[in-house]
């Protein structure tokens, strides 16, 4: 039995939403913006990146081979056209299209498969056309524990430097690879982490004593001076002595509670060094859970931004 509306059916289940897939979408519309002639998006679902391209006043054509997904998309007069990519490769004037878009398909594939696809879509590309692919991202941590198994037809991952290699090996000009920054980063969304780096800046300063004038004497004049005088002899000749021998000893006992501390404070420094050591690498994990590969026909000078650019693998 062949289940032609199963992916139609699925982006329903999941919620797949027009509005988010052009939120996401939207981040590859500078790659086609201003090329003249034909754009085609290979499995282009309900045909939001059409929709995209064309209100960008791009000539742009959707394929795709579920009837339901077509059917929709037409249903909101986006050009789609219901067929197997393969088969429109495989039948498309030789070096008549522009570009080539193809959003999470390769991960349905066996390498051959995508091989055969790059190796079509080259042939079928004019001069400095340019070829775009998107996939899971294999270098984050929850595309492993979560979304790639929540699809019924992901075959494998494919890193963006092997994509890039069955571009390089198929003819492609200088792969770029990149992530999309706006998919999900979702396992740490809402950790964050300062270390111990402002600790001191936190702790609270210790009050200022405050002379009180309420403990001053209480007798006035010479009788007053007479008391205070007596106060201090006794001090001199019985407290001062005591006091300088029990704070001989408390300055030795601070001296080793301040080693102590410094001993401490020096561990906390190297923990707080290896946590934050430990976060970076745990960022690492929570990349953006979609990345992306492209590259050109011949050379071509693509005025793209830092972000677009992607970085050579």
């Amino acid at each position: 039995m062949k289940y032609t509306d199963l992916d139609d059916a699925f982006l329903r289940y999941i919620g797949a939403t027009p509005e988010n897939q052009r939120r996401i979408q939207s981040f590859y519309i500078p790659f086609f913006a201003d090329f003249q002639g034909l754009v085609v998006d290979l499995a282009c679902g309900h045909g939001d990146f059409v929709q995209l391209l064309t209100e960008q006043g791009v000539e742009a054509l959707g394929v795709d081979s579920d009837p339901a997904c077509c059917a929709e998309a037409n249903d909101r007069g986006i050009d789609v056209l219901c067929c197997d990519v393969f088969d429109y490769l495989d039948q498309v004037e030789e070096e008549s299209l522009a570009g080539i878009f193809s959003a999470h398909l390769v991960e349905h594939l066996p390498y051959q498969k995508v091989l055969e696809l790059i190796q079509l879509s080259y042939r079928a590309l004019q001069p400095q056309g340019i070829i775009l692919l998107t996939t899971p991202n294999v270098r984050t941590l929850y595309t492993h524990l979560e979304s790639f198994y929540m699809h019924f037809g992901h075959v494998t991952f494919y890193h963006p430097k092997l994509l890039s290699f069955f571009l390089d090996y198929s003819g492609f000009s200088d792969p770029r690879v990149g992530e999309n920054p706006r998919m999900a980063r979702p396992l740490w969304r809402d950790v964050t982490w300062s270390g111990f780096d402002d600790l001191t800046a936190r702790a609270s300063p210790m009050p200022a004593v405050q002379y009180n004038p309420e403990l001053r004497s209480q007798y006035p004049g010479i009788l007053g001076r007479t008391i205070s005088a007596v106060k201090m002899f006794v001090v001199r000749l019985v407290v001062q002595p005591l006091l300088d021998r029990v704070v001989g000893v408390v300055n030795q006992r601070m001296q080793a509670v301040n080693h102590d501390i410094a001993a401490q404070w020096r561990y906390l420094q190297q923990i707080n060094a290896d946590l934050n050591a430990t976060h970076r690498q745990l960022l690492e994990l929570d990349r953006s859970v979609e990345c992306y590969v492209y590259a050109t026909k011949g050379e071509i000078d693509l005025k793209l931004s830092p972000e677009l650019m992607g970085e050579r693998p």
